[in-house]
């Protein structure tokens, strides 16, 4: 939702903020997950202290925080500590206890938006957190002088799924991936500079990465800035066959960020063998692209671009006098160069490529896969619902019985119908309540992506038919015309709904997946 145009924060001096250059040449931009959840994050009242200590001394322009969860202490101390060099900040409220997202800016910020995922995990695994705490996305919008307006997005999105096997297993993330690409291209669609930035929870090959880059069109600012390195590679060539890979070098060169041996938070914590050959996780990035063909403001900022010069790892030291890392994440900083754009070499607001098709076809694959584990996961859970209704009854009955409720069997068996008829309440909502959420919002994707490859569809047959020989298409034509006569009737009895060329995704509430495709046939529903 959007708010009001925010103010400078109050401890800010007047001074501070008169500052700023009237003109930037530069931005430099931090992503930083500062691992700030109360009572679980180990000490966090001498890492975020410490964290504010390092960004008050830095030369940051913007800084994007997430796991910034206790707003009362670890945010207004953090802000206190740093309004000298970051007049303007933005927390954002959401869920049960906050998205955990926020933002520092050295830049006036014009205007701020949240948006909470459609998905964000299951609310029976409590333990997971993401469904309680309302995983979004928010965006600050920033006044430069010299660029214009640019749309900051920060998000942190769900964990869940892991890093291997079928990408059906990720799907919620996945559709956090195309929410924020949407929000994304919308951004750029109104004539703004965008930047992503965040926690995402994937790997550089994953599907919700190649999302946010086929369908948004934004770029990877450290692939950008160190094009010499591969920009999918999860370990080093030369060191797959290592267990323990030189962990420094993995940084460097793979922009690792998490699970690395360096980080101490990383001791003890069970590690999958993808972390092993890496030496760690590359999961937080920092992506950007310009404005979309055609929509960019007029004078001299619509002449410009931004230009990522570079990129690496940071806050990788141990907090001074405590010998532990300033969070279980490392930093990722960005520096642009704000550029004469000579070519205008804009983005189209709304550009098709046969590796967008790809990348949307995969995600199709992805969520009907997710619809039907949705569909049996509510089927389970409706069992379980009467399971333990039933059970209820019965220890009701044992309770309430001469012989198996005498003297402490009754309190027994009334506890445990207590606890049997609470969870069949859980049950009985995430069957009903969430169970038809998540297959409707699933519904709600597919019918999007299909809507867009049939664009694709209809651009390639018309990219096929104009390569025609003129011949051959007056023959077509010619064929069309003679057959036209005897199908003129039932056309107008179809209306216009039957037209291959008009045709859309009809999602059958029975099905397993996406329904019709442009062509008239049935998306073939893939278990992965």
């Amino acid at each position: 939702m959007a708010t009001a145009a925010m103010t400078p924060s109050a401890s800010a001096s007047s001074s501070s903020a008169s500052s700023l250059p009237r003109t930037t040449t530069r931005l430099k931009v931090l992503s930083l997950n500062v691992w700030g959840l109360a009572f679980f994050s180990k000490k966090r009242d001498v890492r975020i202290p410490a964290i504010a200590q390092q960004l008050a001394a830095s030369d940051y322009d913007i800084v994007a925080l997430q796991e910034m969860w206790c707003e009362s202490t670890d945010w207004r101390d953090l802000r206190t500590r740093c309004s000298g060099r970051f007049p303007y900040s933005k927390f954002f409220y959401g869920g049960a206890f906050g998205s955990g997202l926020a933002f520092l800016s050295r830049q006036p910020i014009v205007a701020t938006q949240t948006h909470p995922y459609s998905l964000n995990g299951h609310p029976i695994f409590v333990h997971h957190g993401d469904w309680i705490a309302a995983k979004a996305a928010g965006c600050v919008t920033l006044s430069v002088e010299g660029l214009g307006l640019v749309d900051v997005w920060n998000t942190h999105t769900v964990a869940a799924g892991g890093e291997d096997g079928p990408e059906s297993r990720r799907a919620h993330r996945v559709s956090q991936a195309y929410e924020l690409a949407s929000f994304a291209r919308l951004s750029a669609e109104r004539g703004h500079h965008v930047i992503c930035c965040g926690d995402f929870n994937s790997t550089p090959p994953s599907l919700s990465i190649a999302v946010l880059q086929d369908v948004a069109g934004l770029t990877d600012a450290y692939s950008a800035a160190n094009p010499e390195r591969s920009a999918h590679a999860t370990s080093l060539p030369n060191q797959r066959s290592l267990r323990r890979p030189d962990p420094r070098r993995c940084i460097h060169e793979l922009g690792v960020t998490c699970d690395s041996p360096i980080n101490t938070w990383t001791a003890g914590k069970k590690l999958d063998e993808r972390a092993l050959k890496g030496a760690g996780k590359r999961l937080d990035y920092i992506f950007f692209r310009g404005p979309a063909k055609g929509t960019a403001a007029t004078g001299p900022e619509s002449k410009v671009k931004l230009q990522c010069t570079q990129a690496r790892v940071c806050f990788t030291e141990l907090v001074p006098g405590h010998e532990v890392s300033y969070s279980d994440h490392f930093g990722l900083e960005a520096s642009f160069d704000i550029v004469q754009d000579q070519a205008q070499e804009s983005q189209d607001a709304f550009t098709l490529s046969p590796k967008m098709a790809q990348t949307l076809t995969a995600s199709l694959s992805a969520f009907s896969s997710g619809l039907v584990i949705a569909r049996r996961s509510q089927h389970v859970h409706f069992l379980g619902f009467v399971a333990a209704v039933a059970l209820a009854i019965f220890f009701v009955g044992f309770s309430a019985s001469k012989t198996l409720g005498r003297g402490g069997l009754a309190a027994v068996w009334t506890f445990l119908a207590i606890a049997c008829g609470w969870a069949g309440t859980t049950l009985l909502y995430s069957a009903v309540v969430w169970g038809e959420w998540e297959k409707r919002t699933y519904r709600t994707f597919l019918e999007a992506m299909e809507l867009e490859l049939n664009i694709y569809r209809r651009q390639e047959e018309e990219w096929s038919a104009s390569r025609q020989s003129p011949s051959t298409r007056k023959a077509e034509l010619a064929a069309s015309a003679s057959s036209a006569n005897g199908s003129t009737a039932s056309a107008h009895e179809a209306g216009p709904a039957s037209s291959k060329e008009e045709s859309l995704v009809s999602i059958d509430p029975e099905d397993g997946g996406a329904g019709s495709t442009s062509n008239g046939a049935s998306s073939e529903t893939n278990l992965i």
